[in-house]
């Protein structure tokens, strides 16, 4: 067996490579803006932008190959903390943040920050109560840390299982994302480009797990950061001569809503959270921007916030990368560098967004019907706008206006006239971090599913080597994600709340249990992960229609009541049943050191030393 991963070190030239990395993404960038002006076709201008930095994802996963069970799981548990802030941050946002978070704060301007602001929140609340000890317990998976939290093969299996509704709806959804671009700007069909998303993904996983995932992940947010970060700074120096929306984008509230009434939007009153928020299908905008809870009313505001924070604390797939890193004081580091990279993010959008209304209807404000923009036109021609003049009166009013939320990324550079090699940019920068998030929740899913249930069934791997089970997972499962996607349509951004609020009602009780409760117990682990899950399955599979007259249930509601249920079961069972193992009492009090060898390593470091 090899030495302990801890005495391995970083690459100390990381820094370097990805410095290389990023210099040879801006160079490709401005040869393309040169190649425009010299008459290149805008088909040629995306193939390049897109499909080279998709051939670096797949030379770095090819250069991070390993056959290592440790690198495959856990990139030997020495990724520098930045690059793992890298990658959760990637993975918190990927494309549904990039795409549909932007597009709802374009429909329901600030009302829509309670999505940002919990995202940035769970990864704080997940870096004081559950990362620094799941370092410190070192499990490949969440499942694999409460197997061995409660000595439980049983609930390993059941917590590995009930992943999948959070973890699989993500991963459609990136994946989504990533054909979406493919199919607008490559020109492929709907079910080629998922194929093509599938296949790259499935590559990235297989050739060295959370290795190759982790150092391509981290050249996909590089890139991402740069084609979100650049046209939103252009545009910035155009509107507000200064290069820092998230500061300055202020100064366009005034003209802006002066745009607004023109273009005849007024204040609106907020209706149910299950129809505030904005669906693929493009619809014309109704609240200004700047309205308080004109769409979400302050209950809704909060429990929506509630859950997604909860969510995001809870979900496996960021939790799987707390082993990744030397130290349970790197893990803490890596957190903060993510919850930094989220939070800019989150006050970049707002920017964003308050951007594309201005230029929109400003335009439309002050042109007749018959002669619309050429950014409209452009717009029109890839599906994310359609405007026509209903009532005859020769202009375009904001009702006759029918936007694409998941488009309104791409619509700032057009709508700011900015060459076509920006808008490209963007593209490449949401495909980026969508393939990154989406190969997280693919090796979040299939790891687990191999390691913690089929392993359980085949604990000696008898029938077939550890890491050909989990090649043989990964294909199947990103097999099953794309033939659900060529043949069911979802909604991007509904189908992340439903995932985060699976994440938060299974997940979070039992975690907290787990981590902070010594008398916690496998019985009382399993009723609240049943609880918890049993309330959110309810919810969907009678489709909010729980309630009694108009008081139905909601996701977010339900995710909260699940919580709720979840601790309360997690608290009766443990209670009720018999108290706790002494090998449990005795992992958990090691758990709460923070210093010393991971507890997983050093069992394996002592089974191996027992059988030599």
């Amino acid at each position: 067996m090899r030495a302990p991963s801890r005495l391995r070190q970083a690459n100390p030239h990381l820094g370097a490579y990805y410095g290389i990395i990023t210099s040879a993404f801006v160079s490709l960038v401005i040869c393309l803006a040169m190649f425009e002006q010299l008459g290149w076709r805008q088909i040629c201008l995306a193939e390049a932008m897109i499909l080279l930095p998709l051939g670096l994802y797949l030379v770095i996963a090819v250069g991070a190959r390993t056959l290592n069970v440790q690198d495959f799981f856990a990139s030997g548990r020495r990724v520098p903390p930045v690059f793992n802030g890298f990658v959760l941050a990637a993975v918190l946002i990927g494309g549904t943040g990039f795409f549909a978070y932007a597009g709802t704060l374009f429909f329901l301007g600030f009302d829509a920050l309670a999505i940002g602001l919990a995202w940035t929140a769970g990864l704080l609340v997940s870096g004081l109560l559950f990362v620094p000890y799941l370092r410190k317990a070192g499990a490949y998976t969440v499942p694999a840390f409460l197997g061995q939290r409660f000595r439980s093969r049983w609930l390993r299996a059941m917590a590995s299982l009930l992943q999948l509704p959070p973890v699989a709806l993500l991963l459609a959804a990136e994946i989504k994302i990533a054909a979406m671009i493919a199919v607008i700007f490559l020109l492929l069909s709907y079910q080629l480009a998922v194929a093509g998303a599938a296949t790259i993904i499935t590559f990235v996983t297989l050739v060295g797990g959370m290795r190759s995932l982790t150092w391509s992940a981290s050249a996909a947010f590089i890139i991402g950061a740069i084609g979100f970060a650049v046209p939103l700074i252009i545009v910035s120096v155009q509107l507000t001569n200064l290069p820092a929306p998230q500061l300055t984008y202020g100064e366009i509230f005034a003209p802006l809503q002066r745009s607004e009434m023109i273009a005849g939007i007024s204040p609106s009153t907020p209706g149910p959270l299950t129809t505030a928020l904005p669906a693929e299908r493009p619809r014309p905008s109704a609240k200004p921007f700047l309205q308080p809870f004109g769409a979400v009313s302050q209950t809704d505001f909060l429990t929506l916030f509630l859950c997604l924070t909860l969510g995001t604390a809870a979900l496996p797939s960021l939790l799987v990368r707390s082993g990744v890193t030397s130290s349970v004081a790197d893990q803490r580091r890596s957190v903060a560098w993510g919850a930094l990279f989220v939070a800019l993010f989150a006050a970049s959008a707002p920017a964003l967004a308050a951007f594309v209304r201005l230029l929109m209807f400003q335009d439309i404000a002050q042109t007749p019907a018959s002669a619309l923009p050429s950014w409209l036109n452009e717009l029109h021609a890839y599906r994310l706008i359609l405007a026509q003049d209903a009532n005859g009166d020769g202009a375009i009013e904001a009702s006759e206006l029918f936007i694409a939320r998941d488009g309104i990324a791409l619509a700032l550079p057009m709508a700011a006239r900015l060459p076509f090699v920006c808008t490209v940019l963007m593209a490449a920068a949401g495909m980026a971090i969508a393939l990154a998030a989406a190969a997280s929740h693919l090796f979040t899913l299939a790891g687990s599913l191999a390691d913690d249930v089929i392993r359980g069934i085949d604990p000696r791997n008898n029938v077939l080597p550890r890491l050909m089970v989990v090649w043989v997972a990964i294909a199947a499962t990103v097999l099953s994600a794309a033939v659900f996607l060529a043949f069911t349509e979802i909604d991007l951004m509904q189908t992340a709340v439903t995932a985060f609020a699976f994440a938060a009602a299974t997940f979070f009780p039992v975690l907290l249990l787990a981590i902070w409760w010594q008398r916690c117990t496998r019985w009382g682990a399993m009723a609240a992960l049943v609880l918890g899950f049993g309330a959110m399955a309810l919810e969907v599979g009678f489709g909010g229609n729980l309630g009694p007259g108009h008081a139905q249930l909601t996701i977010v509601i339900a995710a909260l009541i699940g919580v709720t249920l979840g601790l309360i079961g997690g608290l009766a069972g443990s209670l009720l049943g018999p108290r706790p193992s002494a090998p449990e009492e005795t992992y958990f009090e090691e758990l709460r050191d923070p210093g010393g060898e991971a507890l997983y390593d050093r069992a394996q470091r002592r089974a191996a030393a027992a059988t030599q």
